[in-house]
């Protein structure tokens, strides 16, 4: 089976960019394991073809490519 690519949008990609080490590690453990299955768990299904995923201290709101092995983040959350 082929990992998805995980991209960022501009917006979540400067809120990655700012978090501390911890959500950071946490952060990378989430996006191997979804790398390799975007609609496991953790992952949260929504009606409008997004899904989301937690880590500590915040989530990711991500829409899949199954065409182009892509995962889309355009939103990340923090606190």
């Amino acid at each position: 089976m082929t990992a998805y690519v995980i991209r960022y949008a501009d917006r979540a990609a400067r809120c990655k960019a700012a978090l501390g080490t911890a959500q950071r590690a946490s952060l990378e453990e989430l996006e191997k394991r979804l790398s390799l299955n975007p609609f496991g768990a953790p992952a949260k299904s929504h009606r409008d073809n997004s899904w989301s995923a937690a880590f500590e201290g915040g989530f990711i709101q991500y829409v899949v490519s199954n065409t182009h092995v892509v995962i889309n983040v355009i939103d990340l959350v923090a606190a």
